[in-house]
């Protein structure tokens, strides 16, 4: 898990620029995420599960049902798994939950990125689920942290979006920002801050996840 920015503003540059390989075998990739894209508000921040949607700057929100909670995985941090389903490198992505059924993650119609309840596959018409790919460079034996990203490709677009809750220069500042595909469908009625050029497309980076699972369920 991505566990010091500095650590990784100084290997950003070589993991974004290096060749990198898709996981393609019956083991899901697992991963943490941030956000990069210099100069940004966002820049390195971690990207979170909350209420379905995921977030640059909300906390990772999490249930879980065990007694006495010290049964409990940490639900402190957000953790994706990636697995191929095409020959073609795209497939499906989901929550790394231990919740009965799992928890998978799409783009809605509206742009919005997004996973679904517990206990629940139901995903709204219209919705984009396998077009997904995570990439990441192999462990060089060096010391350093492997990473690569996480894209997507449908509904007319690619990539990502972070949106903020506000305007950069407003009051308020422009924390949490709420990540989108970047796709035509996205309206400015869609995003938090009313405006959907207030919304920055940046680079999903990922590095490897090798503990247990994250958390019981996110909510």
């Amino acid at each position: 898990m991505i566990s010091s920015a500095c650590l990784l503003l100084t290997l950003l540059p070589l993991a974004l620029s290096s060749p990198i390989e898709t996981r393609n075998n019956d083991t899901p990739l697992r991963f943490g995420a941030i956000a990069a894209k210099s100069t940004y508000p966002f820049h390195l921040q971690s990207i979170n599960a909350s209420g379905q949607s995921f977030w640059i700057g909300k906390p990772t929100a999490t249930y879980c049902p065990l007694v006495p909670q010290s049964q409990c995985p940490p639900g402190n941090e957000t953790v994706f798994a990636y697995e191929t389903v095409f020959a073609a490198g795209n497939g499906g992505a989901s929550m790394d939950a231990v919740v009965p059924g799992g928890q998978q993650i799409y783009v809605a119609p509206n742009g919005k990125l997004s996973y679904t309840q517990a206990h629940s596959a139901s995903i709204p018409s219209g919705s984009a689920r396998e077009t997904f790919t995570a990439a990441i460079r192999p462990d060089s034996n060096t010391g350093s942290v492997p990473l690569g990203s996480f894209t997507f490709e449908g509904l007319g677009g690619e990539g990502f979006l972070a949106c903020p809750s506000h305007k950069v220069d407003s009051e308020e500042g422009p924390f949490p920002y709420q990540i989108f595909a970047n796709i035509p469908a996205v309206s400015d009625k869609d995003v938090p801050s009313g405006c959907k050029k207030d919304c920055e497309d940046f680079t999903f980076v990922i590095a490897e996840y090798k503990g247990d699972t994250a958390t019981w369920q996110y909510t």
